[in-house]
């Protein structure tokens, strides 16, 4: 769970009433295996610009060389660009709970992106889940939320905390999901009709 910034609007459909009381993202492991492969390219790339001048097929040519350092520039730059474009889908996948609904925003790419949201009164229970040595070392699991009616559960997948986070959404939603209603009473036939005159 992340800090909230006061009168911030996080998604185009937010209402000026609709306050957001949690904030939630991946746990920063989705970032270490996209992070150490675009890393291990690089340096692998780095150490074999280094060590050209010693293979006598590339050394042998100006222009070879000139070829063989376009070309690893090129495939440096690609595999940053990798790393960037990752880190970001991820980082920008964010769930959030308001008090009014619980809203899963999926980046799908750079320019595409997924909004669902869900009322806070649907929601019938939330569990938490940990599988593996993995998870269960660095805290971070899979968060299911049960919903009413057809309505299709929402999956928040390496969550941070799972256990907190869905212990969180549940005290959310009995502080907000139920609305009160006050029973109105059906006025009595006198009081309709009125008071009776005396003869």
């Amino acid at each position: 769970m992340e800090n909230i910034i006061p009168n911030h609007k996080y998604f185009a459909t937010q209402k000026e009433s609709e306050e957001v009381l949690m904030l939630t993202r991946r746990h920063w492991i989705v970032y270490f295996p996209s992070t150490f492969i675009g890393t291990f390219l690089i340096i692998l790339c780095m150490v074999f610009y280094s060590q050209m001048n010693k293979i006598p097929l590339i050394a042998g040519s100006e222009v070879v060389v000139a070829l063989v350092t376009v070309f690893l520039s090129i495939f440096m730059l690609f595999a940053a660009l990798f790393v960037y474009v990752l880190w970001i889908v991820n980082y920008l996948n964010i769930q959030l709970v308001t008090n009014q609904n619980l809203v899963d925003i999926d980046q799908l790419g750079l320019f595409s992106r997924k909004i669902s949201e869900l009322s806070i009164e649907d929601i019938q229970d939330v569990s938490a889940t940990q599988h593996g040595v993995l998870q269960s070392f660095f805290h971070y699991g899979d968060i299911i939320v049960q919903t009413a009616g057809e309505n299709t559960n929402f999956t928040f997948e390496k969550i941070k905390d799972p256990y907190a986070t869905a212990k969180k959404i549940m005290e959310i939603k009995e502080k907000y999901g139920a609305e009160e209603v006050t029973a109105v009473s059906e006025p009595t036939p006198e009081e309709v009709e009125g008071p009776k005159e005396e003869i």
